[in-house]
């Protein structure tokens, strides 16, 4: 990728992230690139901007730009281009916010950026519906959010997403993971980001309270053991530590494998491994990895 198409890309993933929420990847629509660098880039300024927050599917004034845009396990961005129902989209770049807010600000691309995030759109996955750059995105075709300190759903990393297989423990285990919501073994758990203070407000919910909230995760990313794990919890849950997921990669019969590490307890000890296969998780079962982190290893 050249400087300039690097530039164009920086600026208008500067726009995306400079958006309050984030939004749902609408694979319904059809993008197409349509940006060149003389509408993307403009004349220097001293403004400058922030690396906050991310958005998927987002489009300026009105017009799909063509990218797509993930929240990878490092908290970094992402960008794909050509995203259609049934075609895999070209991987671009990979980068992190920081860099991303750096690049433009030293370019003085700034007042472009902001001014573009302020008439950026996103487009909700469920109903088609689009906010500005002012508006909550996540709140959009989800009528959980807004409630028992429901601040909308989480985005899931999207090398976290599909299907996981795991043998360990003489249990068949399957995990399935799409950008909102968590299947283990039949069991659905929607993940929301939770306001804190309310947490703190309703330490003793009410039988109402709890069971309209059962199948609710309240999600958070925890950096442990050199990794970004995905923490789960229950809604209203008071003592433990919940339940944390971390993509790694493992070599197995000399090749990398991604596989789906799951840990548990104070020291977010190593519980199960799952892997992208079942055949794998069986070849697999109760295998220790050097780099990982088992309760046994503090004996």
């Amino acid at each position: 990728m050249n400087r300039k198409q690097t530039g164009i890309l920086l600026a208008t993933g500067l726009a995306a992230l400079t958006l309050a929420g984030c939004s749902n990847n609408s694979s319904s629509q059809q993008r197409q690139s349509t940006s060149s660098s003389a509408s993307l880039i403009a004349k220097k300024s001293s403004v400058k901007v922030s690396a906050q927050g991310m958005a998927y599917d987002v489009t300026a004034g009105g017009q799909a730009n063509g990218l797509v845009y993930t929240i990878d396990q490092n908290d970094d961005v992402v960008i794909y281009q050509g995203a259609q129902p049934g075609k895999r989209a070209k991987k671009l770049v990979t980068i992190s916010k920081p860099a991303m807010a750096k690049y433009v600000n030293a370019h003085g691309q700034g007042a472009l950026v902001n001014d573009l995030a302020k008439n950026a759109q996103v487009v909700d996955k469920s109903g088609g519906a689009t906010s500005n750059g002012n508006a909550n995105a996540a709140s959009h075709g989800d009528n959980a959010t807004g409630k028992y300190g429901n601040k909308g759903p989480f985005a899931v990393p999207a090398d976290m997403q599909g299907t996981w297989y795991s043998a360990d423990h003489d249990d068949e285990s399957t995990i399935t993971i799409s950008d909102h919501e968590m299947n283990i073994d039949g069991d659905t758990v929607k993940l929301y980001h939770q306001d804190s203070q309310y947490a703190q407000d309703n330490d003793q919910p009410s039988d109402d309270q709890v069971s309209a909230t059962k199948d609710w995760g309240r999600t958070q990313f925890l950096h442990d053991d050199g990794g970004t794990w995905l923490n789960i919890q229950g809604w209203f849950q008071g003592a433990g530590d919940g339940t944390s997921y971390m993509v790694k990669t493992e070599n197995i019969d000399g090749k990398p494998v991604k596989v789906l590490v799951v840990g548990e307890g104070a020291e977010n000890w190593v519980t199960a491994v799952y892997y992208p296969s079942k055949a794998m998780a069986q070849q697999q079962a109760d295998q220790k990895y050097d780099d990982l982190h088992y309760q046994d290893d503090d004996d």
